[in-house]
């Protein structure tokens, strides 16, 4: 292993990455097509990331010498009621580990783990945990730790091990001395409780109906449109693309307000969800909105976007429309009273049809207000035909919220 690689805590600019890492730490079995993207904006995926730095959020970063970034480490807690895969309880943390495919096999893996095993340590956290596919060569490293199979998550295998100050099993020595021989003692836990200022940043293009002006008193519904993973970037035209941001550039009457904001290239619809709520409040604050009509759809990283910003803010839409997206079931309690009308193709194979139905399934079963569409010959691209039909906009403005 070379001396040059050093392990560093996380820094915020370090964000994007973790979320590639995160990407990264998906095993795929050899023979089996690779994940999309879109998976990150799952919220059984994102959560592992989602508003990061919360308390008890830990992650390390190894660098080489020239600065490349090359792997890293995260901890979380979860609680019973939104656990993560690997959840064991509330109060050990589930560890998640990925390193770049071109830098496998050279031992960073063990000293990312080694840096994880010391400042566990050091907070006095007596355990930790995670989740592994029993097929993933990253088992034997895991094992090399203390980690033990206490269950199963799915098709996946739960480890649990007991944090010590050498992380690898077997080892006596401690990880640091000082000079007289005895444990260093210059890290101590500690709390940060701030109220802290975030400022967030978003292009979006924006729509006025024909008429805005010339009917000064009415106020508009408003939709608020999130693409696909395709159209991020810093270029806002792409998001004409698709959808919502199309029809409007081609019908300037379209008798909604329409934002649709474009998102970072290096980002997903569940990083940017402080910006979205803080668009649409700058939006209502200038522009004559009806609150009681705002709705909200998107498609594939977007439909995933839809489904969890309306489980996030559920008394803000007065219906909403998700296409080829979808949400964990257990979510299903925090939307069911509001009107959602699906769409999905039943062939895609960029997002399964399954994550629709899962999510459909739980709210009829809770009697929720939903509807869902299948078009029985389309593949990814369901959003087309969903929004050329007329049927879509007298159904949302038929929705306002009490």
């Amino acid at each position: 292993m070379p001396e040059t690689i050093n392990i560093r805590p996380a820094e915020a600019a370090d964000l994007p990455f973790l979320w590639e890492m995160l990407f990264a730490s998906m095993y795929t079995p050899e023979g089996e097509p690779p994940l999309s993207r879109d998976i990150l904006a799952r919220p059984e995926i994102s959560k592992y990331l989602d508003d990061w730095g919360k308390e008890g959020d830990m992650a390390f970063i190894a660098v080489s010498s020239e600065g490349e970034r090359l792997g890293s480490v995260t901890l979380r807690l979860f609680d019973p009621e939104h656990p993560g895969y690997g959840y064991v309880d509330e109060n050990t943390p589930e560890l998640g580990m990925a390193i770049q495919p071109e830098h496998r096999g050279k031992g960073i893996g063990t000293l990312l783990m080694q840096r994880a095993f010391e400042e566990l340590h050091a907070a006095g956290i007596p355990s930790v945990s995670l989740s592994v596919d029993p097929r993933n060569r990253a088992v034997k490293l895991y094992e090399r730790f203390g980690f033990t199979e206490v269950g199963m998550s799915g098709t996946s295998v739960t480890m649990k091990a007991q944090v010590h100050r050498s992380g690898i099993r077997g080892a006596e020595e401690p990880i640091h001395k000082s000079k007289a021989g005895n444990k260093n003692m210059s890290q101590s836990a500690k709390r940060l409780d701030k109220e802290i200022t975030k400022r967030v940043k978003l292009d979006y293009l924006l729509h006025l109906p024909e008429a805005y002006e010339s009917e000064p008193e009415k106020k508009w519904p408003l939709i608020l449109f999130l693409h696909g993973s395709g159209e991020r970037g810093s270029d806002v035209e792409l998001v004409k693309v698709h959808g919502i941001p199309k029809l409007a550039d081609q019908d300037p009457q379209f008798p909604f307000i329409a934002i649709s904001p474009q998102c970072p290239e290096d980002s997903f619809w569940a990083m940017e969800e402080d910006a979205l709520m803080a668009l649409l409040e700058e939006v209502e604050d200038h522009y004559r909105v009806d609150p009681k009509r705002i709705y909200l759809t998107g498609l594939s990283m977007g439909g995933y976007g839809a489904w969890q910003l309306a489980a996030m803010y559920p008394d803000k839409w007065a219906a909403v429309v998700p296409i080829c997206g979808g949400m964990e079931p257990k979510y299903a309690e925090q939307i069911k009273d509001i009107p959602i009308w699906a769409f999905h193709g039943a062939k895609d194979d960029v997002v399964p049809l399954s994550e629709s139905e899962q999510i459909v399934k739980a709210l009829e079963e809770i009697g929720g207000n939903v509807k869902f569409t299948v078009y029985p010959d389309a593949n990814h691209d369901s959003w087309t035909e969903t929004y050329a039909n007329k049927e879509l906009y007298t159904w949302l403005l038929s929705h306002s919220l009490s």
